[in-house]
C-alpha cells in the first residue's frame, strides 16, 4: 500500500510544480506584476487551492494591495485554522489601521489558545503585543492590564513594561510608573517609547533638564520619534544653536516620511525662532495646499503675507 499512496503524492506534487513553478519563478526574480497576471489566469481552478493562496498573498503583500491580501489571509486562515495563518492576518490588519477587525482576531487568537491549544511562546509574545497596542490606541488600560497579568515573562518584556508603566500613570501612580519605566529601558536601551514616557514624567515632576537628558535617549534609539519631536520642540533652549540642533532633526524626519501635518507646524515654529520667513512662507504653502479647507491655515498665511509686507 505504501507505494501507490507514494506515486500519487509525487505525482500531484509534479502537477503542482508544473502549475505553479512559473508563478513562483516570477516571485523569484521580482516580477510582481507577471506573477500577479499568471494567478489571475489560474485562479478559476485553484482559488481555494492553499498553495495558489499563499503565493497570491506573497504576491499582493510585494505590491502592496493590503486589501486583496487581507481577503486572502482570511481564506487561508479559515481553511488552515492554525494560530501563525490567525496571527498574520491580525497583523496586517494593525497595520492597516483596522483595528477593531484586528482585535477580534486577536481574541480569537486567545480563545484558542485557552481552550484547545498553546501557541508557541514566540506567538504569544507577538499576540501579546498587538493587543497591547491596540488597546493603548484605544486607551484602554483595563485591556493593557489584562494582557499583562496573563503574561507569565511580563518582567521580562521591555514593552510590557513599558505599557504596564502607562497604566500606572494613567491611575496616578507615578512612582511606581516611573520604577517600571526605568526597567524597561534597562531591558532594552532601544525602546524608545519609554525614554519618552520617562521624559513626559520627569517634565510633569518638574526637572526639565533630565526629560531633555531622556529625550535624547529616545532619540539615539529613533531619530524619528515623532512625539519626542514634538516634545523638544516645546522644550528646547531657545537660543540659535539648539533651535537649529532640533532643526535638523525634524528636517530628518520629513526627509524620510511622507507629508506629517503635526511635524510640519513644529518645523514652523522653529522656522518662526530663526525668523526665516521664506521657508516659513513655503511651509504654510504647503499646509495649505494639502488641506485647502482648513481656514486656521488660509488665516495663517494671509497674517504671513501681511507680516513679510510690514517688515519689507
Amino acid at each position: 500500500m505504501p507505494q501507490p499512496d507514494c506515486t500519487i503524492s509525487s505525482a500531484a506534487n509534479s502537477n503542482l510544480d508544473s502549475v505553479f513553478g512559473p508563478v513562483l519563478s516570477d516571485l523569484n526574480r521580482s516580477r510582481y506584476s507577471a506573477a500577479m497576471m499568471k494567478l489571475t489566469l489560474l485562479s478559476n481552478n485553484y482559488s481555494k487551492d492553499l498553495n495558489f493562496l499563499r503565493l497570491l498573498a506573497r504576491t499582493q503583500r510585494a505590491l502592496v494591495d493590503f486589501t486583496g491580501l487581507i481577503k486572502t489571509l482570511v481564506l487561508i486562515a479559515t481553511i488552515t485554522k492554525t494560530s501563525t495563518d490567525y496571527l498574520e492576518q491580525m497583523l496586517v490588519l494593525y497595520s492597516q489601521g483596522r483595528l477593531n477587525e484586528a482585535l477580534d482576531v486577536g481574541l480569537h487568537l486567545q480563545d484558542m489558545n485557552k481552550q484547545d491549544m498553546n501557541l508557541p511562546a514566540n506567538e504569544q509574545k507577538v499576540l501579546s503585543h498587538c493587543l497591547i497596542k491596540i488597546y493603548l490606541e484605544f486607551g484602554d488600560y483595563e485591556g493593557v492590564h489584562e494582557v499583562v497579568a496573563t503574561c507569565n515573562t511580563a518582567e521580562e518584556d521591555d514593552l510590557m513594561l513599558w505599557a504596564m508603566g502607562l497604566v500606572l500613570l494613567a491611575s496616578g501612580k507615578k512612582n511606581d510608573a516611573l520604577m517600571v519605566f526605568r526597567k524597561s529601558v534597562a531591558l532594552n536601551r532601544s525602546n524608545d517609547q519609554a525614554w519618552v514616557s520617562l521624559s513626559l514624567l520627569h517634565e510633569e515632576m518638574g526637572d526639565r533638564e533630565l526629560a531633555l537628558a531622556n529625550l535624547d535617549k529616545a532619540f539615539d534609539a529613533n531619530p524619528n520619534n515623532a512625539t519626542g519631536l514634538k516634545l523638544l520642540t516645546k522644550w528646547h533652549h531657545r537660543d540659535v544653536v539648539q533651535t537649529n540642533k532640533v532643526m535638523n532633526k525634524v528636517r530628518h524626519y520629513l526627509s524620510h516620511y511622507e507629508f506629517d501635518e503635526e511635524i510640519s507646524l513644529c518645523y514652523m515654529q522653529l522656522l518662526k525662532e530663526v525668523d526665516d520667513m521664506n521657508s516659513l512662507r513655503f511651509e504654510v504653502e504647503k499646509l495649505v495646499l494639502h488641506n485647502p479647507r482648513n481656514t486656521e491655515y488660509m488665516i495663517m498665511k494671509k497674517n504671513l503675507e501681511v507680516s513679510i509686507k510690514t517688515a519689507q
